[in-house]
C-alpha cells in the first residue's frame, strides 16, 4: 500500500495533482488540439457544417448474403473523397455458442411446430437454421471467432444540394452490391466521432459477423490493379492502395514496358526503384545508362559496372556468334542471325542520319562479311563456331582487298583506326555474369551513342538467347536508337521476340513525340503490356492523348501531377501512380543536385 502525503489540513492528495499554477500555465501552451480542432460545428437532424463543409455520415445496415474479398472496393474507389471508417472488436466465444444455441432451439421448435400442423416449412427460417448451425458448429471447432462490425461512411462536399447527390450515389453503388445504409438522423456529431481516427465508436450501429465475412472487408489492396505476386510499382493516388504488379505473369502478353515522361518527372527514379525491387524477386537486370546515373545502385548491389568508350578496357565485338544456345536456337543458322545484325550495326555507321544503305551497298557487304569469317575459318557449319571471331578491322582489310567502287572502306576507316577502334574493333572483355548489370554510356560522343546502343542491346540479346530465366533489359533515353532506321527496327523486332526468352524490354524516352512518330515505335508500344505515362509537357500532350485515348482528368492529371507521380497502365487498367521509395532505395535512386551536394558536405565533414 503506497501512503500519500498529508496537506496542511491533514487530507490525502495526489502525488502529481497539479496546482493552480500548473493549470494557468498549460492554458496559455499550444496543443495538437488547438491546431485539429475546428472553429466551429453547426449540428442539424441530416448533416453538420464544419468549418464551412457539409458533412454527413452513413452507417451500414443491410449486409450481401454473399460477399467476396475486398467487396468494398466499390466504396474504396468511388469517384468523390469518402471516409471509410470500419469498427471490428471481438467477442467472446462461448457467449456467442451459448446465445447460438438457443437462437438453435427457438428455430428448432417453430420447425416442430409447424411440422404438426401440416404447414409448409418458411423458406427464410431454414436459411437461418442452417447458417446458425454452420456458424456455431465452426465457432465450436475453433475455425471460427465472432466479431463485432461496425462501417460507417463520411461524406463531405461544400453544399447540402451536393451532399444529398452524394449520398444519392453512394447508396447506388451499395444496392449493386446488395447492401443498404442510413443516414445517422439526429446523430450526426456522434456518427462524426465514430469517423474519426481514435478507434472508438459512439453510434453502434453493429452487425456480428465471423472472421471469414469480417476478413472481406478489410481492404488490404485495391480492386484495379493488384496481383497476389509481383513487384510494388507505388501507391494508387486515388486511394492509397498498394500497386503490385507482376511484368512476367502469365495473364500478360509479355513483360515490355514503355516509360514517356518529360526532363525531371521522376522517371528514371522510378526505373531505379523498380530496378531494386525486381532484384530481390530474382529478376536480372541490364541497364543502358546515358548519363551515368544507375552507377551507385550497381555499386550497392555488387553489379556489374561496364564503361564503353575509347579509354576503357571494356569491348564488345559484334561479330562473336551465339554459343550454348536452347534447343530451339542449336537449329538456328547462327552465322546468318550474325550477318543480319552485323548489317544493322553496319547500317547505323555507314548511312547518313534517315536514312539507310541501298542494296548494292548491303550486297556488297554481305559478300565482305561472309569473305571475313571465311578467313577466320568459320563457316555454316556450326563445328567451326567455336573459333575466334573476326573483328571489325578483318572487315575493313577485306574491303581494302577487294574493289570497292561504293567506298564502304572509306567510311568505315573511321571506326577501325585511333581511339574509335578500340572501342568497336576489339575483342570482347565482357562477361555477363552479375544479375545486375550496368553499362554506362556517357563518355561516348552524341553521334557514336546510338552505335553504343545498339551495341550492347544486341550483345544481351545474344547472352540472353543461351538460357530461359527472368531478365530486363532497360534502355533509357531509346530515341537516340529509335531516330535511325536500323536501330528502330531491331529494337522492335526485340520487342516482339522478348517474350519468347523471358526477357522484358523496358524503353525510356522524353522524345513522346519523335517515338510515335514511327512505325517502329507504335510497333513496341503495341507490344508493351505496360506503359507508364509521367509528367507531360502541353507540347507532347496532344500526341500523348490521341495514342493513349485519355480522358479528360487523364489528361489535366499528367500535365499538373508532382514529380514521381503518373498513370500506370497494364491489363486494362489505368491507376493514377505515385512512387514511393524506403530512405535507403531513395538515397541510391535520387540525382536531387541538392540532395547530393549536402550529402557529400556531411561525408566531408565526417573525415575531418
Amino acid at each position: 500500500m503506497v501512503s500519500l502525503p498529508l496537506n496542511r489540513r491533514g487530507a490525502r492528495r495526489r502525488r502529481h495533482e497539479p496546482s493552480p499554477g500548473d493549470l494557468r500555465f498549460e492554458q496559455g501552451t499550444r496543443s495538437a488540439i488547438d491546431h485539429l480542432a475546428p472553429a466551429a460545428i453547426e449540428a442539424s437532424p441530416g448533416h453538420l457544417v464544419i468549418d464551412g463543409r457539409y458533412v454527413r455520415v452513413l452507417g451500414l445496415s443491410d449486409y450481401p448474403r454473399y460477399v467476396h474479398p475486398n467487396w468494398l472496393a466499390r466504396l474504396i474507389d468511388f469517384d468523390e473523397p469518402l471516409d471509410l471508417s470500419l469498427h471490428v472488436d471481438p467477442l467472446d466465444s462461448p457467449t456467442a455458442i451459448r446465445r447460438l444455441t438457443h437462437k438453435l432451439v427457438e428455430l428448432q421448435s417453430s420447425r416442430l411446430l409447424d411440422a404438426r400442423s401440416g404447414k409448409i416449412a418458411s423458406a427464410e427460417r431454414e436459411v437461418a437454421y442452417e447458417d446458425v448451425e454452420r456458424l456455431r458448429d465452426a465457432l465450436q471447432r475453433g475455425e471460427e471467432r465472432v466479431f463485432s462490425v461496425s462501417l460507417y461512411a463520411c461524406l463531405r462536399s461544400g453544399s447540402p444540394a451536393s451532399v444529398d447527390d452524394l449520398n444519392r450515389r453512394v447508396e447506388t453503388a451499395l444496392g449493386g452490391m446488395m447492401a443498404s445504409s442510413r443516414a445517422a438522423l439526429f446523430e450526426m456529431l456522434q456518427g462524426f466521432l465514430s469517423c474519426l481516427p481514435a478507434g472508438r465508436d459512439y453510434l453502434g450501429r453493429c452487425r456480428n459477423l465471423d472472421t471469414t465475412s469480417a476478413a472481406t472487408m478489410i481492404p488490404f489492396t485495391s480492386s484495379h490493379l493488384s496481383m497476389r505476386e509481383g513487384i510494388l510499382y507505388g501507391i494508387s493516388v486515388h486511394n492509397n492502395s498498394l500497386v503490385i504488379f507482376d511484368p512476367f505473369s502469365r495473364e500478360l502478353e509479355n513483360a515490355n514496358k514503355v516509360v514517356f515522361a518529360k526532363s525531371g518527372a521522376g522517371k528514371s527514379y522510378a526505373c531505379k526503384v523498380e530496378a531494386l525491387r525486381a532484384l530481390m524477386r530474382g529478376v536480372e537486370y541490364y541497364i543502358i545508362d546515358p548519363e551515368n546515373e544507375y552507377g551507385r545502385i550497381c555499386e550497392s548491389v555488387g553489379g556489374q559496372y561496364i564503361r564503353l568508350s575509347g579509354s576503357s578496357a571494356h569491348h564488345i565485338n559484334p561479330f562473336d556468334l551465339a554459343r550454348g544456345g536452347s534447343r530451339d536456337e542449336e537449329t538456328r543458322d547462327a552465322l546468318t542471325e550474325r550477318l543480319l545484325a552485323l548489317q544493322g550495326l553496319l547500317g547505323l555507321m555507314l548511312a547518313d542520319k534517315g536514312s539507310a544503305l541501298s542494296q548494292r551497298e548491303r550486297g556488297a557487304l554481305d559478300r565482305a562479311l561472309l569473305e571475313t569469317y571465311s578467313r577466320a575459318g568459320i563457316t555454316r557449319d556450326p563445328s567451326t563456331h567455336a573459333k575466334p571471331a573476326p573483328v571489325l578491322r578483318d572487315l575493313y582489310t577485306v574491303l581494302r582487298d577487294e574493289e570497292d567502287a561504293l567506298g564502304i572502306a572509306d567510311r568505315l576507316e573511321r571506326f577501325v583506326d585511333g581511339s574509335l577502334g578500340e572501342i568497336f574493333s576489339s575483342p570482347t572483355s565482357v562477361d555477363l555474369q552479375r544479375p545486375f548489370v550496368v553499362f554506362n554510356i556517357r563518355d561516348l560522343d552524341p553521334e557514336l551513342r546510338p552505335l553504343g546502343v545498339y551495341l550492347i542491346a544486341d550483345h544481351i540479346w545474344r547472352e540472353v538467347r543461351r538460357s530461359r530465366k527472368p531478365r530486363m533489359l532497360l534502355i533509357d533515353e531509346a530515341w537516340s536508337l529509335m531516330q535511325h532506321e536500323e536501330g528502330a527496327r531491331f529494337l522492335s523486332s526485340m520487342a516482339r521476340q522478348a517474350r519468347k526468352y523471358y526477357l522484358g524490354l523496358t524503353t525510356v524516352t522524353q522524345d513522346v513525340d519523335d517515338f510515335l512518330a514511327t512505325p517502329e515505335g507504335h510497333t513496341i508500344l503495341a507490344n508493351s503490356s505496360v506503359q507508364l505515362l509521367m509528367r507531360q509537357d502541353s507540347s507532347t500532350i496532344d500526341a500523348v492523348s490521341h495514342t493513349f485515348r485519355l480522358s479528360a482528368g487523364e489528361r489535366e492529371f499528367l500535365l499538373s501531377c508532382r514529380k514521381g507521380e503518373g498513370l500506370f497502365f497494364a491489363s486494362g487498367n489505368h491507376i493514377a501512380l505515385r512512387i514511393e521509395a524506403s530512405p535507403f532505395e531513395h538515397n541510391l535512386a535520387t540525382t536531387d543536385p541538392a540532395e547530393l551536394e549536402a550529402r557529400a558536405e556531411e561525408d566531408d565533414d565526417g573525415l575531418r
